[in-house]
């Protein structure tokens, strides 16, 4: 469920109403202009560039965080292509040729599920476009002042032209149409990350949505595993129990997977195709121990500083694991393997500064995060649970207003089939909305809840409750460990909206 329904689109109507406001502002008092004749070859440039803007902005449009640019677009295009009609400047060719490069464009970003860079671009070309104008426009203006002294600015304006005054306004609306470019951004749509505390779940949603993934997305996956023993070497047999094979293996065999220790780092890339064509990706670090506290940007830069200089063990190594290389690198399944077969020694070391970096960097550039509520908590919710989930939203809350309003965001809420017997409610029935709405009625009287419910109103923000095996009965002991939960199989309910939170 969407929590607080779309007020952002509301929120963003005044902007676009700005923009186009000096829209109408430029072909006013630009139509006035006089322009000398132009050459056939800038004509078609003229009109290819807004057109292919223009349909960018149909790409843009079809997902909600980036539709602010949308509507910049065609607020601020459209009416130059009017101007250009009026003027005879509009070239057929040019603006037939701008619609079919801007649509294949759109539909080879859309294919990669990619917004960020159909933004980007459509900011880049909107940039040089606005640009290229306001230099002709000021170019325009100094005509009138030529050869430039205060005497000759002077005389201009005691003259009052009015050829000076709709260059003038021009170029002030033309040079805010410049500044106001930075409207347009998108998400990188297709990385979604999924974070939780420890015991919250995450390995068995991982291997829920790994075979939602496999059965209805053609999915794939890949992964690495780093586990010590207690001698700080690399142990292949605990390695073994981590990866997704095994834990299903035993799974079948009626074992629920064991949790990671703190010796162990695990992460998981699962990627599928919608209808086989809208890429997504979700990404998993398993381990152990807490960090949610220290995921800021001081934190990260010391974890960083610290990996540097254990790993640059000698000047040969230096420049390959300095801190602005580990910040592009970190958080890579490549890297991590790099660190598992060369370096697994002074990585051991600095465990808690690796998985505390993956954490970050993976949170940081995802485009939408997903963040894990223990069921465990509402089970307990007269006892301790309250006070476990004031503190988890409250540093939920802090991790979105950091993170920014360019992501989307989801709260998770595992574990649901031990609040109520989910076995005959079929996952997408009205009943299991109605379980879904009642959680959130709970939540809703915890104060840093009602925080995030307040924070919706500018950010997409969902609420979801799964359940990973439906046919548990309700009230299992809370607080265990996943392996001693009674979970021995894979029979999901609502995962299917998390994954549909992907695409």
């Amino acid at each position: 469920m969407r929590i607080q329904g779309n007020w952002k689109l509301l929120s963003e109507l005044p902007a676009a109403g700005f923009i186009l406001l000096l829209s109408l502002l430029f072909i006013t008092f630009g139509g006035r202009i006089e322009v000398p004749s132009i050459s056939g070859p800038e004509i078609f440039w003229l009109s290819f560039l807004p057109a292919f803007l223009i349909a960018n902005a149909f790409g843009l449009a079809l997902h909600e965080q980036s539709r602010r640019g949308s509507l910049f677009l065609f607020a601020g295009f459209l009416p130059v292509l009017h101007l250009l009609s009026q003027q005879d400047f509009l070239s057929i060719n040019g603006l037939a040729l701008g619609f079919l490069v801007g649509g294949l464009f759109d539909l080879q970003v859309l294919s990669r599920n990619q917004f960020s860079s159909l933004a980007r671009y459509a900011r880049s070309g909107s940039r040089f476009f606005f640009l290229v104008l306001s230099c002709y426009l000021f170019i325009r203006l100094l005509e009138f002042v030529y050869p430039l002294s205060i005497e000759g600015v002077r005389q201009a304006f005691e003259i009052g032209s009015e050829e000076l005054k709709n260059l003038g306004i021009a170029f002030l609306v033309v040079f805010f149409l410049l500044m106001s470019t930075t409207f347009i951004r998108g998400i990188q749509a297709s990385e979604v990350f999924v974070y939780g505390p420890s015991r919250s779940g995450k390995t068995l949603l991982l291997l829920a949505l790994y075979s939602h993934f496999v059965d209805f997305y053609e999915g794939t996956h890949r992964e690495i595993v780093l586990s010590y023993d207690v001698q700080g070497k690399l142990s292949r047999a605990s390695e073994e129990k981590l990866r997704i094979e095994s834990m299903l293996a035993e799974l079948e065999g009626g074992v629920s997977p064991k949790s990671t220790s703190r010796a162990d780092l695990a992460m998981y890339e699962l990627s599928g195709k919608k209808n086989g064509l809208v890429p997504v990706g979700f990404t998993f670090i398993d381990y152990s121990g807490e960090y949610t506290e220290d995921l800021e940007p001081r934190k990260y830069a010391g974890a960083l500083r610290s990996l540097s200089e254990k790993l640059s063990g000698n000047e040969k190594q230096m420049s390959g694991f300095s801190v602005e290389a580990l910040h592009r690198q970190i958080g890579t399944l490549s890297f991590l393997d790099l660190l598992k077969n060369k370096y697994s020694k002074e990585v051991g070391d600095q465990f808690h500064n690796l998985i505390l970096a993956c954490i970050y960097k993976k949170m940081k550039t995802a485009g939408k995060v997903i963040f894990l509520v223990d069921g465990d908590y509402i089970l307990d919710y007269h006892g301790e649970g309250r006070k476990e989930l004031t503190a988890l939203f409250g540093h939920y809350f802090r991790l979105m207003s950091w993170l920014g309003s360019e992501k989307s965001y989801a709260l998770v809420l595992t574990k649901t089939d031990k609040l109520k017997d989910l076995s005959e409610i079929p996952d997408n029935s009205e009943r299991a909305r109605e379980i879904e709405a009642e959680i959130y009625s709970l939540l809703e009287r915890i104060p840093t809840f009602r925080e995030i419910r307040n924070l919706a109103k500018k950010i997409p923000i969902y609420f979801h409750t799964v359940s990973v095996d439906a046919t548990l009965p309700p009230q299992v002991s809370k607080g265990l460990p996943e392996e001693q939960q009674g979970i021995t199989q894979i029979f999901p309910w609502r995962v299917s909206e998390v994954a549909k939170f992907g695409f």
